[in-house]
């Protein structure tokens, strides 16, 4: 669509920099670039600025002048977005406030729409319960949640196609528009993917050495990461031997040290600290996991997913509404009870080398097929085709 403007109205805020930079997230930044190059016309970001820079551990400076695309960071406003919309665009947006115009302006410009969705209703209820505030402060954000999805569900049902992260809101929302597309977030590209020759060289000796577990993320409540000491208790309480590397840093990551001491762990649980995402986390995947632990009890449709499968290692992991889609449509993984880390430490420990092996191949099948490249193209295929379908 070379004379269609795609307009990307990110939920994602941006820190502006005293030099005419904003700080975004190395992954938001290489999927912005992706878009511009698949795209192959005018592709410009809007943002809203921010003073607090968010927990992500990939954040990065880019120029609004001369960056991969053009950024537009300011409040978003009805007369902001109208001034873009002078010529041929469509519009692909998130939740939010931005509910409250967007589909206005851009039915008045003739211009389409498509949301794209990532939590379901019941994924940001379990959210909001996870924090620690007070219970008025939670009820409060609840009662929020449940009127931002009337919002969402009627924005969705006069828009002209979504695209859903993960299963939950694919199911939530796809019989809202005739134009539904399911993706899965990852940041794994084609070039980074593993070989079954190095998942043949990983799992040669399995059956001599003690198993090896990897956590990798941030390290908060909303990633069940409170669980992995209690799991790994539990696996040497069954005789089990293995060893726990956690890698990534967090709020979390002060009372995971204390449990670990506490429960006379270190022996056996790693903290590897914030790994660059390419050059040092993927490789140690791939060559040196056996199974990836997930802790996660409520649905976020985490990038953590694919990005595992494409180092061939299975994941084992709580049943969340996320999870449990993901092992329906790839046919690969372990669940769980949630909140259940006895039963969890229980299943891996029935687990035998034959079963990692043959999930570690399945998980690098799928994952071959969901890669970084392969899911945008999906997704920009699914806004030319939004966008050819209504004349401009």
């Amino acid at each position: 669509m070379q004379n269609v403007n795609l307009i990307v109205m990110s939920p994602l805020k941006a820190v502006r920099r005293p030099n005419e930079k904003v700080l975004l997230t190395r992954k938001f930044v290489d999927g912005m670039a992706l878009y511009r190059e698949l795209w192959k016309g005018p592709t410009t970001l809007l943002c809203e600025p921010s003073e607090i820079e968010s927990d992500n551990l990939d954040n990065i400076e880019i120029s609004i002048e001369h960056g991969p695309f053009k950024t537009i960071c300011k409040p978003f406003s009805d007369s902001g977005l109208s001034k873009l919309l002078s010529g041929p665009s469509v519009v692909m947006t998130g939740g939010g406030k931005v509910l409250s115009f967007v589909n206005a302006v851009c039915r008045r410009a003739n211009v389409p729409c498509v949301y794209v969705t990532e939590y379901s209703l019941k994924t940001r209820l379990q959210i909001v319960k996870a924090e620690r505030q007070s219970l008025l402060r939670r009820a409060v954000r609840s009662l929020r949640q449940i009127q931002q999805e009337v919002a969402l569900r009627r924005a969705i049902s006069l828009a002209d196609g979504v695209q859903c992260n993960g299963t939950p809101t694919y199911s939530a929302y796809k019989s809202l528009t005739p134009r539904p597309l399911l993706f899965f977030d990852t940041r794994a590209n084609e070039d980074i993917l593993t070989t079954p020759e190095r998942i043949s060289a990983r799992s040669a000796n399995l059956m001599e050495r003690p198993i090896h577990l990897v956590f990798s993320g941030r390290l908060k409540l909303m990633k069940g990461v409170n669980h992995l000491p209690l799991v790994a208790d539990h696996l040497r309480k069954l005789g089990i031997r293995f060893k726990m590397s956690i890698c990534g840093d967090g709020e979390c990551l002060p009372q995971l040290q204390q449990d670990v001491r506490k429960l006379g762990l270190e022996d056996c649980v790693t903290f590897r600290g914030t790994l660059d995402f390419k050059t040092e986390l993927l490789p140690f995947v791939a060559d040196e996991a056996d199974l990836f632990v997930c802790c996660h009890a409520q649905g976020d449709p985490s990038c953590t997913y694919l990005e595992t499968m494409a180092c061939g290692v299975p994941i084992i992991g709580y049943e969340n509404e996320a999870f449990a889609g993901l092992v329906e449509v790839s046919g690969v993984g372990w669940l769980t009870p949630v909140n259940d880390p006895k039963a969890l430490a229980a299943k891996i420990a029935s687990l035998k080398p034959r079963d990692l092996t043959i999930a570690a191949n399945q998980s690098l099948s799928f994952a071959r097929d969901h890669t970084f490249e392969k899911t945008f193209q999906r997704r920009i295929d699914h806004l030319d085709m939004v966008a050819s379908a209504r004349p401009h």
